[in-house]
């Protein structure tokens, strides 16, 4: 079929693809999309289409494969006309239903039909604003090539042309368009860093740092640290859960303007767990925060109510920017954040005698799982050095944890895994699975909290060219059995996911402090916690908002 190059057209080859792209696009993925992504995920994964379908085209005449006839041609392109659209009003049709199933999963309330105008309209603004980018670039390639033909053959002068113009790409979008990106990221939240946030204040308990006997000055702990020291349960509201009277909690927080580099800011953490006498605790938390030094507060404030204060909470910020821009460039500093900060403070704690240490946990929430789990080379490393830990949402990229999932027990689905039996590690999406069988589960116990409509836990670049074990396998209760993998398709929608994985009813996607409290009970339960307290606790945890 003979392509069409005019500068309005587009080839029905291509269309052919791009069409059963779209349709593809409308599929379910893990989480309800607004409709301004949606339209966003289809347009580009049919310009994807479109490219593969010339390609494909451009293929079959260059190894010189007879064309069909003109008649032929002629009467697939009517048919093509008229079935295409036809396709597309299905699918959109077919898609608002499956979003509404999708929504119907996770708790929330489905969007009204009438967003299947708008998806049209913006899916068709994208798709053409692609080919367009496309075009243009293919216009650059045979420019170049035409200058180079001048002095060199045919063959070598295209392979030239696709050299430098791929050359030309890679900067634009790396050197360019990437650092133009990440510079105007960290102007704009190094600012939102440096602003005390709203109704915040600085702490008047010599146990928190930033208050006036701290070795850590208020204003270089940025917005997240001010935010995480001056609030938390008080001693009444702890007095009144426990019935006793409560200890100050201890937290303790490194900011990343506390100090110039990660070492020195874990020293300087390790020297206010002396001066506030954190190592005569009952608890000490490693805890490591999200991109922007963020703590979840339902999860920080549970494991003080438990222990009625008598704990302390030390992190140190590695970075200002938000979780997926701080993946994009800060992994290494978030590796490097949590490895520093154990070592620096299991150097000392290990200095204690052993029946008057504090409980060692490790604790961490995406970004904050992905960097504390760097601490440790494995599984025994974990058991054999700390009294625990409990990780959140964990980024598939995660070196413990994709070890760990990669060796699960046969048969156990990888979104749900079984290591060794449980023994020291277990997964769980739900209170009844954080329950099951504790009596088991003996020495230190490492638990994995994930769902399985959990974007940030299953996202992954390998989404492209291969379908995932959690597609394969029997899925969880909150993904649609209609969820499908499609190339380049999957990884789009899982992509976007991620940007709503906060945005659904707790229990589901990225949301977790619904069985936050049985989490920490299965990890550090203190002595006569009983069910009543847990549930009692859990219907505080229940009335907090996110900060």
């Amino acid at each position: 079929m003979k392509l069409r190059t005019d500068k309005f057209s587009y080839a029905p080859s291509g269309i052919f693809v791009a069409i059963l792209f779209f349709c593809l696009s409308m599929l379910p993925s893990l989480l309800p999309r607004p409709w301004l992504f949606q339209g966003l995920i289809a347009g580009i994964t049919a310009s994807i289409g479109y490219g593969i379908g010339i390609s494909l085209s451009s293929m079959y005449c260059w190894v010189g494969l007879k064309l069909p006839s003109k008649k032929l041609q002629s009467d697939l392109t009517r048919a093509l006309s008229v079935g295409g659209p036809a396709m597309v009003v299905l699918f959109i049709f077919l898609g608002n239903i499956w979003q509404r199933e999708v929504s119907e999963l996770v708790g929330r309330t489905p969007n009204t039909s009438f967003y299947m105008i708008p998806i049209t309209l913006l899916s068709v603004l994208a798709f053409i604003g692609c080919v367009g980018l496309a075009r243009s670039l293919r216009k650059l390639f045979r420019f170049t090539t035409k200058r180079v033909s001048k002095y060199l053959p045919k063959r070598a002068s295209l392979a030239l042309s696709f050299f430098l113009v791929g050359i030309f790409i890679f900067w634009i979008i790396s050197g360019v368009l990437f650092g133009l990106f990440e510079s105007q990221s960290k102007s704009i939240y190094s600012s939102v860093n440096d602003t005390t946030p709203e109704n915040v204040y600085q702490p008047k308990q010599s146990t928190r740092s930033g208050s006036s006997e701290s070795f850590i000055a208020w204003d270089t702990l940025g917005a997240a640290g001010q935010r995480f020291v001056s609030r938390g349960p008080s001693q009444a509201q702890l007095q009144e859960f426990t019935g006793t009277t409560p200890t100050e909690p201890i937290r303790i927080y490194s900011g990343f303007k506390s100090a110039t580099t990660a070492q020195n800011r874990a020293e300087l953490a390790v020297a206010e767990m002396k001066r506030t006498g954190a190592f005569d605790r009952s608890v000490i938390v490693l805890a490591t925060t999200t991109g922007t030094g963020w703590l979840e507060p339902q999860s920080i404030d549970t494991i003080e109510y438990m222990y009625g204060g008598d704990t302390a909470i030390v992190t140190q910020q590695y970075s200002f920017l938000p979780s997926w821009i701080s993946f994009l460039v800060d992994t290494d500093n978030a590796r490097e954040t949590g490895r520093i900060l154990y070592e620096a403070v299991y150097d000392e704690w290990a200095k204690l005698p052993e029946d008057t240490r504090p409980k060692l946990l490790a604790y961490g929430l995406s970004l904050g799982s992905f960097g504390g789990q760097s601490a440790f080379s494995g599984i025994n490393d974990i058991r054999n050095s700390i009294d625990g830990a409990l990780f959140l949402g964990t980024p598939y990229e995660t070196e413990l944890w994709s070890e760990v999932t990669a060796n699960r027990d046969q048969g156990s689905p990888q979104w749900k895994p079984v290591y060794k039996n449980g023994e020291t590690v277990r997964f769980a999406s739900n209170n009844e699975d954080i329950l099951a069988d504790q009596s088991s589960w003996q020495g230190s116990r490492v638990l994995y909290v994930q769902h399985a409509s959990d974007p940030v836990v299953w996202f992954s670049f390998d989404l492209m060219l291969n379908k995932p074990d959690w597609l394969k396998e029997p899925r969880g209760d909150d993904v649609s059995d209609k969820t499908r993998w499609y190339p380049f398709v999957t990884f789009f929608q899982v992509a976007i996911d991620q940007f709503f994985g906060t945005s659904v009813p707790n229990g589901h996607g990225h949301n977790y402090p619904i069985t936050i409290v049985n989490a920490w009970s299965a990890v550090a339960q203190p002595t006569d916690w009983t069910p009543a307290q847990a549930s009692k606790l859990q219907t505080i945890i229940d009335g907090y908002t996110n900060e």
